[in-house]
């Protein structure tokens, strides 16, 4: 079997993203990188919380801004974040806490994790965006892994922090399935047409299981009725661009057919579940599949790079722009 035949894994790439604006870290088996956007955080606080702090006396300066608004300090979270905390005054009675930040959360693959980018992935792009449109505070909570497939993020349910991440999530986005296939035969004439070939039949009915058990899941822990879920296809489950082509003909072929019968697949599991389903063959492939992804992609020919991470980004808010969530998020009470 050639050496490209495998799953959606690290490559081994190391190093922080540059110019990552929420910033990440990381730790653990595999990767729970939790990302803090606390951009806004301190003035949402500020702004609900009233007092005086003592006259600092001769010289000093006023506790209070700019309109009598009490002051507030800030303090280093266990993270090292700095974080806004009030003065000493108590809330006055009978005022509303200001709700806490937005959460999203990231499970699946490689693709989602962007462990092998080396760049700020799609998942984290989202929650710096939706930071911007909605004008709120969000927080990102990304426990996709390299190699998983539908049974591996599943079971990852049940575990902590996982858990704990998705019961408090706003957004969960899922992109999983692509290590699902034995691809050895994805260049096989025999397993073409990839929709009614036997070679696929038994993982397409294992993967539209699999999704449909993990949106189960995820709303049996969070069972909050505004609970957004976004799936996402795929533009390829395995090699693309120039390094497909350089394996022939027959590989192109079958590379594109198989994905296309993975993205009805989820589609229509998102539709049956309540899901927003997210075209992800489009941005990198065009409609009709003739686009060229080269230049979106890693030199593995198979992970999306940075270029490539803003396009799956920008799929993801439209399509949950187009399912009203942005501007549902932009009216929540302050």
């Amino acid at each position: 079997m050639p050496d490209w035949w495998g799953v959606r894994m690290p490559s081994g790439a190391t190093g922080e993203p540059p110019g990552d604006q929420l910033g990440r870290s990381t730790g653990g088996p595999h990767p729970h990188h939790i990302v803090a956007a606390v951009l806004g955080l301190a003035v949402l606080v500020a702004l609900a919380v009233s007092g005086v702090v003592p006259d600092l006396g001769p010289g000093g300066t006023s506790a209070q801004g700019a309109g009598g608004a009490p002051a507030t300090s800030t303090s280093p979270g266990t993270d090292g974040t700095a974080y806004a905390s009030p003065g000493p005054s108590s809330t006055p009675p009978g005022s509303t806490e200001p709700p806490g930040p937005l959460t999203v959360v990231g499970l699946g693959d490689s693709v989602p994790s962007a462990d092998t980018c080396g760049c700020t992935g799609y998942v984290e792009q989202v929650g710096s965006r939706l930071q911007r449109l909605t004008q709120r505070p969000w927080v990102v909570h990304n426990d996709a892994t390299g190699g998983w497939t539908t049974t591996d993020v599943a079971d990852d349910l049940l575990t902590s922090p996982t858990r704990g991440h998705l019961a408090d999530a706003d957004l969960v986005i899922v992109q999983v399935g692509a290590n699902d296939f034995d691809l050895g035969s994805v260049a096989d004439r025999g397993c073409m047409p990839a929709a009614t070939s036997d070679c696929w039949s038994a993982t397409i009915a294992g993967l539209r299981d699999g999704l449909t058990r993990i949106i189960h899941d995820v709303r049996l822990i969070d069972t909050r009725p505004d609970l957004r879920i976004a799936v996402l296809g795929y533009w390829n489950v395995t090699l693309d661009g120039a390094v497909g082509r350089a394996l022939g003909s027959d590989l192109v072929l079958g590379s594109d057919a198989l994905p296309r019968l993975v993205n009805t697949t989820v589609a229509q599991v998102a539709a049956g579940t309540g899901a927003v389903y997210v075209d992800a063959y489009t941005p990198l492939k065009g409609e009709s599949g003739d686009r060229d992804p080269t230049d979106d992609l890693l030199e593995d020919g198979d992970h999306p790079n940075a270029t490539g991470h803003t396009l799956l980004s920008t799929a993801v808010i439209d399509g949950l722009a187009d399912d009203g969530a942005v501007s549902a998020w932009r009216q929540l009470p302050r």
